[in-house]
């Protein structure tokens, strides 16, 4: 590959992860609801998720996912179904913490705003507060809600083969995947652990804080419509 491909190839990039999605969501609720360094660990989730949809691209990996209809269906139905459930988490969050302040329950919001909905992610995650919730988030929750978020987006799968097949050439040598690859990694890194450190600056994650339930509930619903139109790109591709 020439400096050229390179620079376009990071430019593309660029553009696609700075784009609001469910991943800077993901990191910006993290960082309002609980602290820095477990909205730290969501980025480096999400970039987990970006490292295995990177190296499936350059594998082919990703080309024989869309070609395979019925896999790609089931790949994106699980996603769209994933995110649906974590926005209904967050909406239920919300709204149980709305209702408890409208009760005069308490003049602030408590400290764990998921914990008013109890157990968010129902039966199967009922301990803790639940995988895919702020309620007694751990750091190893906050990894792996990243992570499953960024591989839950099956608009990826479209994403990253137009990335590639754009600018990187079908006989691109080994150590060129592996410096392409490198280079992605950073800039999204730096790219998402910047997006953490912003939002959980003291004095903004306090103010979001006090507004927890408003974060929950607008988190819940924006989750809800990216599941909604990943559906609806199901049933129209049907």
């Amino acid at each position: 590959m020439t400096a050229a491909q390179y620079a376009a190839l990071l430019g593309l990039w660029i553009a696609g992860i700075i784009s609001p999605g469910p991943d800077v969501l993901l990191i910006l609720r993290n960082a309002f609801l609980t602290t820095r360094g477990k909205a730290m660990l969501t980025a480096v989730g999400v970039m987990i998720g970006n490292l295995m949809w990177i190296t499936l691209s350059l594998t082919g990996v990703t080309l024989v996912i869309n070609s395979n209809h019925v896999l790609k269906l089931v790949i994106q139905i699980a996603g769209a179904l994933f995110l649906a459930r974590m926005g209904y988490g967050s909406l239920r969050a919300g709204l149980a913490t709305r209702a408890l302040h409208r009760a005069g329950t308490g003049s602030t919001p408590p400290a764990d705003p998921a914990a008013a909905a109890g157990t968010i992610g129902g039966p199967a995650f009922s301990k803790a507060g639940g995988l895919l919730g702020t309620r007694n988030l751990t750091p190893g929750k906050a990894l792996l809600q990243g992570a499953i978020t960024n591989l839950a987006n099956a608009k990826a799968i479209v994403f990253f083969i137009a990335l590639f097949a754009t600018v990187v050439p079908a006989d691109i040598l080994w150590w060129e995947g592996l410096i392409a690859l490198a280079l992605l990694m950073a800039v999204g890194l730096a790219w998402f652990l910047a997006v953490a450190w912003f939002g959980s600056v003291p004095a903004l994650a306090r103010r979001f804080q006090a507004r927890s339930a408003e974060v929950e509930i607008a988190a819940g619903v924006v989750f809800l419509l990216v599941a909604v139109l990943l559906l609806v790109e199901v049933v129209v591709a049907g």
